[in-house]
């Protein structure tokens, strides 16, 4: 009894940390996690973390920009240890200035010793009800693959609990389903942009480059016959 009040207070832990959420008000709380919701700002998300801006990575700026930030909990302050957080980090996806995913993975040591079923159930307790159950059965075929252990969702947003075997890991994805769409359209238009550009763009490199040997190599030119003496 003790070992199984210890693993659902060790997830419970690591699924409510800043939100703390009832499982009543779990459909209208799919969006939030450690603070920060799906839908804010760049700058507002940086403020909520106490992140540095300087840690948002431009992924692509065309045809609309595309950012990411990974956030990790502070380990130490002053020299003391804080209480062990079981989340590892945060990598948060902005796509125009608006939060649209969050990826969470937790410490392996933290969630070691327990279940697909314990965590399940502490994020249960979060965000109520899971439209799939968990099944710690794993078959041959699937026991080295990402596996989905848990979802939920509304009309605007999707989480996935899922659960790495080898190595072993575990987290969650959170997702605005509508603009995580549009952000992916965007990405691939991107690709397919820069996909088209690439020959041209291969051409002006070559050209600039050559066009750079032959100056240096007319200025050695220049600088030896000035100083050629026979």
């Amino acid at each position: 009894m003790a070992l199984q009040s210890w693993k659902i207070g060790v997830l419970t832990t690591v699924c409510v940390a800043a939100i703390a959420v009832p499982a009543r008000a779990a459909e209208s709380e799919l969006s939030r996690y450690r603070g920060v919701t799906l839908g804010e700002s760049v700058a507002t998300v940086i403020d909520a973390l106490k992140a540095a801006p300087a840690d948002v990575k431009v992924l692509r700026d065309r045809p609309s920009l595309v950012q990411e930030l990974t956030w990790r909990p502070l380990r130490f302050i002053s020299g003391a240890t804080l209480e062990a957080d079981p989340l590892a980090e945060m990598v948060l996806t902005f796509h125009a200035d608006r939060l649209v995913r969050i990826a969470a993975t937790y410490e392996r040591e933290r969630i070691a010793g327990l279940t697909e079923a314990d965590l399940h159930e502490a994020v249960s307790a979060v965000y109520g009800v899971s439209a799939l159950m968990s099944n710690s059965l794993a078959t041959a075929q699937n026991a080295m693959e990402r596996r989905t252990i848990g979802r939920w969702e509304n009309a605007d947003t999707l989480i996935l609990l899922w659960r790495d075997r080898y190595p072993d890991r575990s987290g969650l994805l959170i997702s605005a389903i509508a603009a995580d769409a549009v952000m992916q359209q965007a990405i691939l238009e991107g690709q397919r942009v820069e996909a088209a550009e690439a020959p041209a763009r291969e051409l002006a490199l070559r050209t600039a480059t050559a066009a750079a040997i032959v100056a240096r190599d007319e200025k050695i030119r220049l600088a030896n016959k000035a100083a050629f003496k026979p």
